[in-house]
């Protein structure tokens, strides 16, 4: 709300005592939270400059706090204001591992609540209210209530009736975020089976558990006791797959949730059939690799869409930098189902497209940034990788011809001219990375038959979505 639609709103006390405020200083920025209740009990919280955060605490006498990296002026006028500096980019909220982590933990909170009070709560409005939803979602992200452009209050909404559907007739009643089953189930991964991260394995952000980790633990304990030689990661599945099927123990993959409800999918629940396989063969594979800047984007990935599938859900891979604003970044290779805007299907591992690849009989591809282009002189007159000008060349004369390839370059030449212009301009580094797409997808076009090709790209689905008998049972809530 502006200082307008503030003033009108608010009770008369609190109004006469604003308008003194706003009498004495004006405001560069004025949004104040429309979902405030008006209740003394809540604080209203104001986004502002800086500066009108410096006057505030002049004008009230009150000192200034710091608060995740934000100056902040706490000040009662029988009713509790909160004036916080916002950030520099409206809407600049990019997600980080740190947010992420309290999103998660707020999420479990939120659904040991549900499952508790089992009838959940029938309105955002009721839920958002409830005191103790409140105070167990503040105690791990409190930004959910305190800044008016968040809106995950409604996605925990959401969750919470999914899960409810889900596990309220289950044994599950606490989440394991951190610590307990988590910590011990990514400890057994490593040490046993030699699988660093444990999303490689099983991308679960949270586990639910009945009473504590302790009759889960010992569970896993007892499959893989023994020497590591002697146990396979298909034992460990087999156990969680039946602890799952009994709603002893449940791994949650927790993604936002981008439509009117959130919803649930299921991965790895039973071994893999040649039905399923069959449902995630895809007959129309269409790859859409850009080079020439247009508009406000810089065509930073490749796209490859995986359509008309047997069954199974329609997706979109993206191929891409890790970071696109960076120079010296290795690709990522992230799938997105259809119709979920927000969702991601996930990540591959890269080391698994690398051997995905080798296993199909097209070895080379390596995700080294190091092997390829960083300069204009090296790209027109360098061997970095051992590849030449005119290998990239007849790379892209290849792929442009290839059935399902979309490009904006009319030829080989207009490629290496349009790469040259982008490694002269100030993003070299935007170039360094279409090279090393191309690459990976000159190595996958020469996967033969097209048979060969297709299962190619079922098998890419399977590693960003861990859907397979090397990875471990989860349920995806988006």
């Amino acid at each position: 709300m502006d200082q307008k639609e503030t003033l009108q709103i608010a009770p008369k006390d609190l109004k006469e005592k604003l308008e003194i405020i706003i009498k004495q200083h004006t405001f560069k920025k004025w949004d104040a939270d429309s979902k405030w209740n008006k209740s003394p009990r809540k604080i209203l919280l104001v986004l502002c400059d800086l500066s009108d955060v410096n006057a505030v605490s002049k004008i009230t006498g009150t000192a200034k706090k710091t608060m995740s990296n934000r100056k902040i002026v706490d000040i009662d006028l029988g009713y509790k204001l909160r004036f916080r500096e916002t950030r520099k980019k409206s809407g600049g909220r990019a997600p980080n591992a740190k947010t992420t982590a309290m999103q998660e933990a707020a999420s479990a909170a939120v659904f040991e609540l549900a499952l508790k009070k089992k009838s959940g709560w029938i309105t955002e409005q009721k839920f958002a209210t409830d005191d103790a939803v409140e105070k167990a979602i503040r105690e791990v992200y409190s930004d959910a209530y305190d800044d008016p452009e968040n809106d995950w209050i409604t996605v925990f909404w959401k969750q919470h009736k999914t899960i409810l559907d889900k596990l309220s007739n289950s044994q599950i009643n606490k989440f394991n975020h951190t610590g307990g089953f988590m910590d011990y189930i990514s400890d057994v991964v490593a040490k046993i089976f030699k699988i660093p991260k444990k999303d490689n394995w099983n991308p679960a952000d949270i586990w639910g558990v009945k009473g504590n980790s302790n009759s889960a633990i010992a569970k896993v304990k007892e499959t893989v006791k023994g020497t590591p030689e002697s146990q396979t990661i298909q034992q460990l599945n087999a156990l969680l797959r039946g602890m799952y099927k009994n709603k002893e123990l449940v791994g949650i993959s927790l993604k936002k949730t981008s439509g009117r409800v959130a919803k649930w999918e299921e991965y790895n629940i039973d071994a893999l059939t040649l039905s399923e396989v069959d449902d995630y063969k895809y007959k129309d594979i269409k790859i859409i690799m850009n080079f020439k800047p247009t508009g406000g984007s810089k065509s930073l990935d490749t796209a490859v869409q995986l359509r008309q599938s047997g069954g199974g859900p329609e997706y979109n891979f993206q191929v891409t930098s890790n970071d696109t604003s960076k120079p010296d970044q290795n690709l990522k290779f992230e799938s997105k189902p259809v119709g979920a805007a927000k969702a991601r299907g996930g990540k591959a591992q890269v080391k698994a497209v690398e051997a995905l690849l080798d296993s199909n009989k097209v070895p080379g591809f390596k995700n080294r940034h190091q092997d390829y282009p960083k300069t204009y002189d090296d790209f027109m007159e360098g061997n970095p990788g051992g590849r030449r000008l005119r290998d990239y060349k007849l790379m892209f004369k290849k792929l442009k011809v290839a059935d399902g390839v979309e490009t904006d370059c009319r030829d080989e030449n207009d490629f290496a001219d349009t790469l040259g212009k982008i490694f002269l301009g100030e993003e070299p580094y935007i170039a360094t990375s279409k090279l090393m797409q191309l690459y990976f997808l000159d190595r996958s076009e020469r996967i033969k038959p097209k048979e060969k090709y297709t299962e190619f790209w079922t098998d890419m689905l399977f590693l960003s979505i861990k859907k397979g008998d090397r990875f471990g049972p989860f349920g995806k809530l988006y």
